[in-house]
């Protein structure tokens, strides 16, 4: 009699535990994501001379790595809204319950809104709206301080037409040690449409000459 009750044992628990995590995910407390390692930059072949498509940086010897746009606020998403990287841009999330608009252009509180109709808060131009114009300098060319290569700084400056000066990121950043040879520069902006304007150019890191 003992045998048996122990030979049913796994099962019992096997279906017990299927249906605690069950449970977990229909109430919204098993975080999913919290057991989801961070995957590692995706990384393309350079397509020439310190070139690289849009949305990735680096240098033809390593390669061209993602830009994880994300990493600096949020990626242009609301606040309210999940940013998810992808290979070359990014894609903001939905909004939370009770909340309207779209993690590209805002999340509204329903409760503040006349009625609970948020559309008036929405831009009507969210997707005819053109993307920030990023600019640069141009290429810069600085000559190696140590085997590592040299540090170099730069200016890039965004602007939109509907929403003025808006913050550029760069990678590498400014005042990075770049490696001797051309690394190309990945720059980036946003605006209040949630759309991303780029721009690129090359560092190039010369050996002194002795």
């Amino acid at each position: 009699m003992t045998s048996r009750i122990f030979s049913r044992w796994p099962v019992q628990c096997a279906a017990g535990a299927s249906l605690v995590l069950l449970l977990s995910l229909l109430s919204g407390s098993w975080d999913i994501s919290a057991n989801q390692a961070t995957p590692p930059p995706q990384t393309v072949a350079a397509a020439g001379a310190g070139s690289c498509p849009a949305g990735f940086y680096g240098t033809p010897a390593t390669g061209c790595t993602d830009v994880n746009e994300c990493a600096s606020a949020n990626g242009g998403c609301h606040k309210l809204a999940m940013c998810t990287n992808t290979k070359g841009g990014r894609e903001c999330g939905a909004c939370p319950k009770d909340f309207q608009g779209t993690g590209y252009v805002g999340c509204f509180d329903v409760n503040e809104c006349p009625n609970g109709d948020c559309t008036d808060r929405i831009p009507t131009d969210a997707a005819t709206a053109e993307p920030p114009v990023v600019t640069a300098a141009g290429d810069v060319t600085v000559a190696a301080v140590s085997e590592q290569g040299a540090p170099a700084t730069f200016t890039v400056k965004a602007q939109d037409p509907k929403d003025g000066v808006r913050q550029a990121y760069c990678m590498p950043r400014s005042g990075s040690t770049f490696p001797i040879g051309t690394t190309a520069v990945s720059c980036w902006a946003s605006n209040t449409r949630g759309k991303l304007g780029r721009t690129t150019f090359n560092v190039t890191v010369t050996r002194p000459q002795f």
